[in-house]
């Protein structure tokens, strides 16, 4: 069981994003969280989310869903800065401290991010 985005309902409203960090730190310390949107200067209004796994980092955009390996680096990503900082944050735990489940599932307004 994990957390899936869908990446054609999500806004980037960063809701998970805050709710992660708060869920980290106590405080809504976007640097913390294990979930992260991002855009890109290339395309206009164009951005993907960013989840890190224990052994995975999944990669959420609007042509669809891809999930490298932690460890595994192709050429064409070296020069994508967006997924270097992930690496050093913690994986998603899926909140197991918490009772109701994950925050991010929790405050997603559109219902982008669902457990599978």
């Amino acid at each position: 069981m994990g957390v899936k985005i869908d990446p054609l309902k999500c806004t980037a409203c960063m809701a998970c994003e805050m709710a992660c960090g708060y869920h980290r730190d106590d405080a809504f310390a976007l640097l913390s969280s294990c979930i992260v949107t991002y855009r890109t200067k290339e395309k206009k209004d164009y951005f993907g989310v960013l989840l890190k796994e224990e052994e995975n980092l999944v990669i959420a955009r609007p042509e669809g869903l891809e999930v490298k390996k932690i460890g595994e680096v192709d050429e064409k990503a070296k020069g994508d800065a967006s997924a270097k900082p992930m690496l050093l944050r913690e994986p998603c735990d899926l909140c197991q401290d918490r009772e109701g489940g994950p925050l991010c599932l929790r405050f997603c307004p559109v219902d982008a991010i669902y457990l599978d």
